[in-house]
């Protein structure tokens, strides 16, 4: 629990047979992780890999291809999940389709056969887009129809005759004047050109013989001027050939209702089915995969990894009811020479706290876990610092209802939620002990006197300040004595009594002479004078070891004891932006009797806005004491994530009841 969870390097040799059995059974399991024997140092032991077959991988490759092309068109028109807050809070149970467990080969049939299904869908979808590009040219003829109806000319001048070629369309009004210029530049009186108003456009049509045609197209492509191309087939007038556009528009826009509805029904019946059976490929691909990183002889694989101590009888159990026996399992303890991956080994009430841990970093392995410590001292400096009963309510109750609705099937949200949780139940109990429920609230609104109140910090701030000292001493020292175990685990004594020894010495005596010096307490002078001789030696030792940065040390350590006055900075604040809250929404009733609701409706988005900003000053504050002042004493972190070989499933579940 207080350091990372014990490690073996395990080598393990099956006969071939096993391999597929062994090697699903661990994927599974997910407690071993896996090396790649290559790059082990390891001798006596075959390195090459046994034969992956490769068609088997790229069949699965081309298959998840083909799932996902399928599963990105459909999930477009899946059943919208519902979004109220009750479902969000309170989402249905998933249902999760059973994992395969047929050989590798039935469920690429399986899934070549459930695309060979699904895929008319990308049919549908193709006409669902072809039918809009139809409605889209439909919608501009429409258009254009529209403005030509203004000149009413038959829409068969536009077609290129033998003796004529015709350009139509329309001009903005603010850049009519680019048009009279083209016309003056031009000075051609062979062209003839009408225009006709349309609301904030122009509508124009030129026709001219074929020798004008040059002018006409260089007309076409100005950028004030839009022209109008309609098919060179069409003819009548443009409110006549309107009709029929509209009628086709609208076969259109049935036919895409009936090709939406072929989609949703192609969404309902293979989505589901085509997600689980792509995991369930991608899974099985991970187990072709893996076995890149075994070794093999003639007969027999060998696997390399490391697994937790606590898991290695497991693991043999495993091996010995797959292989009936037929296997080998070389076990070492993890030594000091090894790269060993970190995995924490905290209980499961503490577990979701190492998130917190790893924010900052992982710990190396040999290294202390600072998790247990960790967690009950952020707590405390969290309701501490919030130090409002009544916040704490409100963040327990959203805690628990994330933990009950979104936090069920999401994992780092439910450890979110679980901290959010712990840290209003501790904000409830520190605060209830500050007097804290809203403010003021109790006794200013309803004459009620908070009961179980200990310490209340805007009535006694100087008791509250002494109270974040001796929490800063205790915490800080905390960190020193567990920076001293390490040392001496390590045996490195001498760091073990220059880094970490040494305050122990000089703290004490430093304390025995600010109080003689203050005139707080009397000592004999025997006491005085052992403190004297301490802090001069304990002042040697520092600047001894190193050098004048010595001073900086002395001034760090101060630094650091002073920084758990935010305790007190933080729950002043926390109760005096609450109590001027109230007190500005009594001001706002006492005007008339009808202001009594914008005076409840300011007093609760007022506390609202300062639960939100003191809960976040609180996190950011509980972290960085830890952060800074208690990491920086013994932590460094920086150890390697455990990585098991462990299957991911989302969609699917392995039903089976023990998988060893």
């Amino acid at each position: 629990m207080f350091y990372p969870a014990r490690m073996n390097s395990v080598i393990i040799g099956i006969h071939r047979r096993w391999l597929t059995d062994i090697t699903s059974s661990l994927h599974e399991q997910g407690e071993l992780e896996v090396l790649d024997l290559k790059r082990a140092s390891v001798e006596d032991i075959p390195s090459s890999p046994p034969e992956v077959p490769k068609e088997d991988i790229e069949k699965i490759i081309n298959l998840q291809f083909r799932a996902d092309r399928v599963c990105e068109i459909l999930q477009s028109y899946d059943l919208k999940p519902d979004t109220s807050l009750k479902s969000l809070l309170t989402p249905p149970d998933k249902v999760f389709v059973p994992a395969r467990t047929e050989p590798l080969n039935d469920v690429i049939h399986l899934a070549d056969d459930l695309l060979g299904s699904a895929e008319t869908a990308l049919e549908v979808y193709e006409n669902l887009k072809k039918n809009r590009e139809l409605q889209q040219v439909t919608l501009d003829r429409i258009s254009y129809l529209n403005r030509l109806s203004v000149l009413d000319v038959d829409v068969s001048y536009l077609a290129t005759g033998l003796f004529t070629f015709s350009v139509a369309g329309w001009i903005k009004k603010e850049s009519i004047d680019l048009f009279q210029a083209w016309q003056n530049e031009t000075k051609n009186d062979e062209i003839y050109l009408t225009q006709e108003p349309d609301d904030q456009d122009v509508v124009v049509f030129c026709i001219g013989t074929p020798e004008m045609k040059g002018i006409l197209e260089e007309l076409s492509h100005k950028s004030w001027f839009h022209r109008i191309i309609l098919p060179e087939s069409y003819s009548g007038l443009p409110s006549e050939i309107l009709m029929q556009e509209q009628d086709q528009l609208e076969r259109y826009q049935v036919g895409e209702q009936e090709l939406l509805e072929s989609l949703a029904s192609h969404a309902k019946k293979y989505l589901v089915p085509l997600r689980a059976i792509r995991e369930e490929l991608g899974i099985r691909r991970e187990r072709l995969e893996i076995t890149r990183n075994f070794g093999s002889s003639r007969d027999v694989v060998y696997l390399h990894g490391w697994v937790r101590v606590k898991d290695t009888d497991r693991l043999s159990s495993l091996l010995k009811k797959i292989t009936d026996s037929e296997f080998f399992l070389h076990i070492r303890p993890a030594g000091p020479e090894d790269d060993v991956p970190v995995r924490y080994d905290n209980p499961k009430w503490l577990a979701p706290f190492e998130l917190l841990t790893t924010t900052f970093s992982r710990p190396r392995y040999d290294e202390i876990d600072p998790t247990p410590f960790f967690a009950p001292a952020y707590l405390l400096f969290f309701g501490l610092m919030l130090g409002d009963a009544g916040y704490g309510v409100i963040i327990a109750l959203v805690g628990w209802l994330l933990y009950r609705g979104p936090g069920k099937y999401d994992a780092p949200f439910r450890d979110m939620s679980y901290i959010l949780l712990c840290s209003g139940i501790a904000d409830i109990i520190l605060g209830t002990i500050q007097g804290g429920w809203f403010g003021d609230m109790l006794p200013r609104f309803f004459h009620i006197t908070p009961p179980f109140v200990l310490i209340e910090p805007l009535q006694s701030p100087i008791l509250l300040f002494q109270v974040a000292l001796i929490i800063g001493t205790i915490h800080i020292n905390l960190g020193i004595l567990l920076g001293l175990w390490q040392n001496i685990r390590a045996k490195m004594y001498r760091t073990a009594f220059q880094e970490q020894g040494i305050w122990f010495i000089l703290q004490p005596s430093a304390a025995v002479l600010l109080i003689v010096f203050f005139g707080w307490m009397t000592f004999s002078p025997l006491t005085v004078n052992l403190a004297l001789v301490g802090a001069l030696f304990g002042l040697a030792v520092l600047f001894i070891k190193k050098g004048p940065m010595g001073f900086f040390s002395l001034t760090g350590f101060l630094g650091d004891w002073l920084s758990y006055v935010r305790i007190l900075a933080l729950a002043l604040a926390t109760g005096g932006i609450a109590m001027t809250i109230n007190i500005l929404s009594e001001m706002i009733a006492s005007v008339h009797p009808f202001m009594i609701i914008p005076a409840i409706l300011f007093c609760i988005a007022g506390q609202i806005f300062n639960l939100a900003i003191q809960t976040l000053g609180s996190v950011i504050h509980a972290l960085r004491l830890h952060y800074i002042e208690f990491f920086g004493k013994f932590y460094a972190g920086g150890g390697k994530e455990f990585v098991p070989f462990q299957e991911s499933r989302i969609y699917t579940r392995n039903m089976r009841e023990e998988v060893l």
